[in-house]
């Protein structure tokens, strides 16, 4: 169970990951996607189906750890009703702004704003955004005002950049590192735990002197109930034909920009230890920034 639209880096890399687990297993998982309610849908029918280990769900970091804390009416809390199996790794963002923009790090882009309240103009996809919420950071610790430019999505703010329509984007590292080298954007700072190989000299959100990164992340899940051995033997099995293989990593992780930094590929343990720290993360975030959507 797939909360992923197909063709996307989520999709890609399910896919990738359940066909080692089938021939290591040798019982077929087929992936069927379940997009739509931000993760939701695919989430509700994970926890009511049976768990007998032959159900695997595949989720990322905003339907698990973001939507819960952000939205006063959710039915369910995945992180309570689905059982961690293994982290699939961070896929890593980059802040972006257009040439024209007299920045060359994310300090001189806030000095810019600073001098200008408002003139700045910065892309997101609404109020549950990650733009949105570094704004709303940046509004109320720093005193720094950017002009937010709603769009449908990730991709149209990240279009409207390249075109000039916005001076400040966010998007993912892999399909923005070949328009950052032709010199039509630059990258002024990672959104990931740590450096990128793809992008080595590009510091962290943290290192550039923001400490809120919203991270994105991708694991998997098995409904509550699902026998513990069978979860332990699934990890395995994805940890050593997945994780343990460098050329599936170059492939679906490192060359599309994924992070594979800790705990990606690790226990179902540690993976259930980071759930509750991302989500106490984000919690505190959102506490501070007063970012809230109804679902």
């Amino acid at each position: 169970m797939s909360q992923f639209t197909p063709g996307g880096p989520g999709d890609v890399l399910t896919r990738a990951m359940t066909q080692v687990v089938t021939q290591s297993i040798g019982q077929p998982f087929v992936v069927e996607s379940r997009p739509g309610a931000e993760g939701l849908i695919a989430a509700e029918q994970c926890r009511t189906s049976t768990p007998d280990g032959y159900t695997l769900c595949a989720a990322d970091s905003f339907a698990v750890s973001l939507l819960p804390v952000i939205s006063s009416n959710l039915k369910f809390d995945p992180l309570k009703e689905m059982t961690p199996i293994v982290h699939m790794g961070f896929l890593s963002s980059l802040i972006l702004v257009h040439p024209s923009v007299p920045s060359n790090s994310l300090e001189e882009l806030f000095a810019l704003a600073k001098t200008k309240p408002g003139s700045v103009t910065w892309g997101s996809w609404g109020p549950a955004s990650s733009p949105h919420i570094y704004m709303e950071w940046l509004k109320k610790e720093r005193g720094i005002s950017f002009l937010e430019v709603p769009y449908k999505s990730a991709p149209f703010a990240w279009q409207g950049m390249q075109a000039g329509e916005v001076q400040v984007a966010v998007f993912a590292t892999g399909p923005s590192v070949g328009v950052v080298k032709a010199g039509k954007a630059k990258a002024l700072a990672l959104v990931n735990p740590a450096r990128s190989s793809v992008v080595p000299n590009v510091p962290t959100l943290r290192e550039a002197g923001m400490p809120v990164d919203v991270l994105t992340w991708f694991g998997l899940f098995s409904p509550n109930g699902t026998p513990r051995e069978m979860i332990q033997r699934i990890n395995a099995e994805a940890v050593k034909g997945f994780f343990g293989n460098t050329a599936l990593t170059d492939k679906y992780l490192t060359s599309q920009g994924f992070s594979t930094a800790a705990p990606t590929g690790g226990s179902p343990e540690a993976f259930a230890t980071f759930l509750r720290e991302d989500r106490e993360s984000n919690a505190r975030l959102v506490k501070l920034t007063g970012v809230s959507v109804d679902h």
